[in-house]
Parts: structure tokens; sequence; C-alpha cells
């Protein structure tokens, strides 16, 4: 897209999200969270307004219920790139991991295996195999952070992932200093060694397009509150995994397919949110006239071009206060526009207040990362302070943010 095209996509998006018009303040936590379009309120809304209903009724509003289902499966497969997936909805990534992990620990009975987590990740694609396999008195292993870099370090990677291995969790990127991680050599490696594969995609699918049957792996999570969605999690599992996978059911729910898995009545409102949030990120594809698939990747592809020069004006002015050390990974290493620093003599908690009350919001702690935090030493400092440039954004919009943090930071250096 050319430059004055991609000026037009985020003003179609600040024209279609209610909380970005009239002087809104400058929403720069995209990592926890985009703000919604209209469409997908509406859809919410109408779902809910016509006449709710559960699955299995032979009335029209439960085969409404039962269509949109399906419907949003397809289209959740679409964004994902799955074609032999099931599609398992759930509150959360957290909660479908713990789910997850939980039933694969019904056949861990073998001490001498081990699960391999990464030091990058949100403890969410950590904790849940970690204690499961510590249930089962197998090992945790760790793919090591270089916390210079901040980026993963496979050197060592085939000792890691061995023929005693059974699970690798990995995210797709850092929701903490936004590092786009090179996963494909490591679920290959899993797949080598017959380890069972997870992927959290949860913060780089807004930015990267994802494929999950070029990468092969056999679990990936994402959420749909990270690209202009409701808060709702799915989880897609490849075929061959959901038969292996015992999960914990009750006893009259489906024994194949995605019930196997899926755990009582789902937020059908916020499916109805997610089939229209899916529509919308097409909407700004390249080619309308393509299919959903190719709609979907444009789309994200132009959203992270918009994100690419707006991040570089955002980090180049940053390198411009006093006091502000970046914690990114170096140049030609893959980012998403997620961006996290520290300031001297200055506590994160304190600048994120100030810049709150200009109406310039960022996020600051350890985001979940807590590994990564101690392992590049700012646990003990209260984290980092976050910020996140979504599509929306507009240069006038970074501005602001860097005017509002050079005051911010200034004025939480000068208090004892």
């Amino acid at each position: 897209m050319t430059e004055t095209a991609l000026e037009n996509l985020t003003q179609r998006l600040k024209q279609a999200i209610p909380a970005l018009i009239d002087n809104a303040p400058v929403f720069l936590d995209a990592p926890s969270g985009t703000q919604m379009p209209r469409t997908v309120l509406d859809a919410m809304n109408q779902y809910v307004t016509v006449g709710t209903a559960n699955r299995g009724g032979i009335f029209p509003t439960s085969l409404e219920t039962e269509s949109l289902l399906l419907d949003t499966r397809r289209k959740v497969c679409a964004l994902l790139g799955a074609s032999d997936h099931q599609v398992v909805f759930g509150q959360n990534m957290t909660s479908l991991a713990f789910n997850a992990a939980s039933s694969l620990r019904r056949d861990w009975a073998d001490p001498s295996k081990s699960v391999v987590v990464s030091e990058l990740d949100h403890h969410a694609n950590i904790d849940p195999w970690i204690s499961c396999a510590d249930d089962a008195g197998m090992a945790a292993r760790w793919l090591p952070v270089d916390p210079h870099r901040y980026c993963l370090d496979l050197s060592g990677l085939d000792a890691l992932v061995d023929d005693d291995c059974a699970l690798v969790a990995v995210g797709l990127s850092s929701n903490a200093v936004g590092t786009a991680s090179d996963i494909g050599p490591i679920i290959d490696r899993a797949r080598s060694v017959g380890a069972v594969s997870v992927v959290d995609a949860v913060h780089g699918l807004s930015h990267i397009p994802v494929d999950v049957d070029e990468l092969g792996a056999d679990i990936t999570f994402f959420s749909a509150y990270k690209i202009f969605g409701p808060h709702i999690g799915a989880m897609v599992i490849r075929n061959d995994a959901l038969d292996r996978i015992r999960f914990h059911k009750l006893a009259p729910a489906p024994r194949t397919g995605y019930g196997k898995a899926e755990l009582g009545t789902q937020n059908m409102e916020a499916v109805a949110g997610l089939s229209a949030t899916i529509d919308f990120v097409a909407s700004f594809g390249d080619d309308v006239s393509a299919d959903l698939r190719h709609q979907i990747t444009s789309a994200i592809g132009n959203f992270a071009r918009c994100e690419e020069e707006l991040t570089d004006h955002f980090v180049a002015g940053l390198q411009t206060i006093d006091g502000v050390t970046l914690a990114r990974a170096p140049h030609g290493i893959p980012k998403t526009s997620t961006v996290a620093f520290t300031v001297t003599a200055a506590s994160p908690e304190s600048v994120a207040f100030a810049c709150a009350k200009e109406g310039v919001y960022i996020t600051h702690g350890d985001f979940y990362a807590r590994t990564l935090a101690e392992r590049t030493d700012v646990a003990h400092a209260g984290g980092w302070l976050r910020a996140g440039i979504a599509p929306y954004h507009d240069r006038d919009d970074i501005d602001r943010a860097l005017n509002v943090l050079d005051r911010a930071i200034r004025l939480a250096r000068r208090q004892p």
C-alpha cells in the first residue's frame, strides 16, 4: 500500500471505533487489548437483542446459535490458516491452556520425560505446562533468552528438545518486549522427537500473519481482544492431537471433534463479536474479491506496515529523552510494535500514572512475562514501561505521547 493508502486505512479505523472519536485519549496499551469497532459491538448487541439460545434446540434461535458457532469456527480457521484442525472456544488462553495441560497430564506417567518452555514467554504459556509436569514428577527445561538481545538463544535447541521431551511451548512474539521469535525450527524439532508442540499466538497474531498448517504446531492459542475483538479465547488443535489427548469432559459431551475439548456453554455473544471481528479485519485487505484467508493475511500485513513507521518514529523519540533505556532487540531481529523501556531514577508506575493524568495510556509492570523480567534484571524495580502501537494510531498520537512521556519522566525523576 502507498503512504496515502496507509493513512486512509488509519483514518478508516479511527472512524470505525467509537472509543477513538472526539478528543479520545491515546490508547497506547494495545498489547493489553485493542479498542473495538462499532460493527463488533453491533454484532454482540444484535445476538442478545433478537433472543439468545443455547445449542441443542430445534427452534430458530437455537439453530441460529449453532450456525453462528460453526461459521465462526470456519472464520477462525481462515484467520490462522488451519485446515486439518478443530477450533475450541474458551474464556481465554490461560483457561484453555490449563485444561489442555491437565488433560495431557493424565498420560504423563514417565518421570524421565520433560517439558520445554521459553524464558521469553507470557506465563500463560509456561505455568500450565510446568505445573502439570511437576505433578507428574517430570522436569522443566527452558529455552534461554539472551538478556542483552531480548531474543531466544536456540544454539542448544537439539539438546534441550530430545527424545525425552513430551511437550514444547513457545510464543510467536513477546508480549512484553515485542521480539518476534523464529519458531519454525522449534516446532520442527518438537515434531521430530514426537513431542506435543504449542504456540502462543495471542500477542503476535495482530502483527504477524499466522499459518498453522505451515508451522505444523499441534496446538495454537489466540485471543480476540488483541485484534479488535471481545474477550474470548480459542485453541486451534490438530485433529490427530485432539484424538490423542484425553481431555477432561462431561460424560454426555462428544467424544470426538471440538466438543471433546470444549467445556460447557460458551459466551455466545462474544462468539458473535469474534465473527464480526474477523470480517472487520478482512475488510482492510487489498482485494475484497479474494477469499477470506487472503483478505485476512493482506489486512494484517497492512496493519503491520502502518505500525512499523510509527514504531520507528516512537523509538527514535524515546531515544532523545534523558534517562530512557530501551528493552528492545537489536536491528535485524524481527519485532512487533510493542516497545518496552525503563527510566533511570523513576519507577514505571509513577511515569505511567503521570501519563494517564494527561490522557496517554501506557502500561507498566512485567505483563506476566515474569521470567523475562527476572532474567533481564528489571523485576526488582517494578518491570518496564510498555507502549503498544496499533494501526489506528497516527503521527499526531505518537507525537502527543512522546511529549507527555517527556514531561512525565521529568516529573517522576524529580520526586523523592
